[in-house]
């Protein structure tokens, strides 16, 4: 009778989840389909497939590209953010890949918080999800986020689904305007702008220095994407929807981000008076290149796209760092009152400290050092971004030493990542290089001498991560995770 109720409990409840399906005798290595409405952590899986496809399309279009951008252009020179956005563009797509292949295999809440803690350390899983949480909750930008998070997660997978739209549409629109200046199809431009302004005032500004400032603002522009595994608790057949979602990932790395690099580029130089002395959305190379187009209408229509990017960062942002400690509390890793949950799966407590934090560290920008308080942002996000892509890397080579010890052909999985693990191998060094010239930056840093205060405002995310590790390993004692000794397989309910 009991392996009748296995079997039964193990069948497909639809002929799309056919393909997922595994034999009832449970065997170490095999998955199951997702057969609840409920993750084991107490999450509804209430989220479509259309809705995180879009969530995640949209996810990382705000603030950190529209004006971000116009600080590494000024800092970097039209070839010195191309070559930044283009390597950090590479590194999140793998970096997505390595979720991808995770994720599906594990479609859990917590994501890769749980994944780190189990393959790699619980200590290292304790480091990586604060410093996630740390990511998140820094730009986390005003209080109508949070009001907007306290809506069951099916309200907030509509709003964030529509905001996606409108911050996709205005990416395309964007892209045709500038391919069209630059083309010379604009009567302002007087011509084909083309790789002008490569030339004249040049390519580069400030050499590996300028490209390093490009890299930060690359970091926090690209964010976004990995929080598909955070989302897999609450996703619909989570399986079919990571690996239905990872893939076209590289379609929006490059055109909404590469391309409009590119094309931003060559429409605007790095010394254009406005990129240089202008604040908010005014510095805005995007804004600067309609204006000189003599296209107001399309200026003001921009600004409104600027808003409605901030507004739905915010949203996903508070989204996110909630889920995060949560995961960290449900995994037992931190205290269990920074789990807890109502009835409809919101996780209050965590939601309540992250918008509290968050919502806080906003009003700092209510004075006339805005800038100066969104350069440290920013540069904060972005090295506890590059942390974590690093993490996701090494996480991802310890997942397959485990598949190899136990004898697991890795063709079987969900979703496959391209050649793994030799590319995370290479992102693991290029992560290395591009920490390497942040902390340059960080001990010589444009416009002022170097001292701990610079240190610490551009690279506290460092320190932090392995002050976390450390004080964890050493409290409690942990130790790495031998390969054959994962748990490989996973049985989700």
């Amino acid at each position: 009778m009991d392996s009748e109720k296995r079997a039964e409990q193990l069948a497909p409840q639809s002929d799309k989840d056919a393909d997922l399906e595994r034999p009832p005798t449970y065997q170490r290595g095999e998955t199951t389909i997702v057969t609840s409405g409920v993750d084991d952590a107490g999450y509804y899986r209430r989220l479509s497939k259309r809705q995180i496809m879009m969530m995640t399309f949209g996810a990382g279009i705000g603030i950190g590209l529209w004006v971000g951008t116009g600080t590494a252009l000024k800092f970097a020179g039209p070839g010195g953010i191309a070559v930044a956005y283009t390597i950090v563009a590479f590194v999140v797509w793998l970096q997505c890949m390595s979720i991808g292949e995770m994720t599906a295999y594990r479609p859990v809440h917590g994501g890769f918080i749980r994944q780190e803690a189990e393959y790699v350390d619980p200590a290292f899983g304790f480091a990586c999800g604060i410093n996630f949480w740390f990511e998140w909750v820094m730009i986390i930008p005003a209080e109508i986020t949070a009001a907007i998070s306290m809506f069951p997660v099916r309200i907030y997978g509509h709003i964030e689904y529509w905001f996606s739209w409108v911050k996709i549409l205005a990416i395309i629109v964007m892209i045709f305007f500038l391919f069209i200046m630059a083309s010379g199809g604009v009567a302002a431009t007087n011509g084909p702008l083309v790789f002008t302004y490569w030339k004249n005032p040049g390519a580069f500004n400030n050499g590996i220095k300028g490209i390093a400032k490009a890299f930060v603002q690359a970091g926090f522009s690209f964010g976004g994407g990995e929080h598909i595994a955070i989302i897999a608790g609450e996703a619909k057949e989570p399986r079919r929807t990571v690996k239905a979602t990872v893939w076209p990932i590289f379609w929006r790395m490059f055109c909404f981000f590469v391309l409009n690099i590119w094309l931003v580029g060559m429409c605007v130089p790095f010394n254009d008076a406005d990129l240089v002395s202008a604040s908010g959305t005014l510095g805005s190379p995007f804004v600067i290149a309609v204006r000189r187009a003599k296209q107001g209408w399309l200026a003001h229509g921009l600004n409104a796209f600027v808003f409605i990017g901030v507004i739905s960062c915010g949203i996903t942002s508070v989204y996110i760092a909630s889920r995060s400690l949560t995961a960290l509390s449900d995994i037992k890793l931190i205290h269990h009152v920074f789990g807890r949950k109502d009835k409809a799966g919101r996780p209050r407590v965590a939601l309540a400290i992250s918008v509290a934090i968050g919502g806080g560290l906003c009003y700092l920008n209510c004075n006339d050092t805005a800038y100066t308080v969104y350069s440290w942002f920013s540069s904060l996000v972005a090295i506890a971004a590059f942390f974590q892509g690093g993490s996701l890397f090494i996480t991802h080579c310890f997942f397959r030493a485990a598949l190899r010890a136990q004898h697991i052909d890795y063709r079987g999985l969900p979703s496959k990542a391209p050649f793994a693990p030799y590319v995370q191998y290479l992102g693991i060094l290029i992560i290395v290089f591009i920490l390497a010239y942040e902390f340059y930056l960080s001990v010589a840093p444009f416009g002022e001498k170097g001292s701990v205060k610079t240190f610490f405002a551009n690279y506290l995310g460092a320190p932090l991560f392995f002050f976390d590790l450390i004080v964890y390993k050493l409290w409690y004692g942990t130790k790495l995770v031998k390969p054959g000794e994962v748990d490989c397989s996973f049985r989700i309910r």
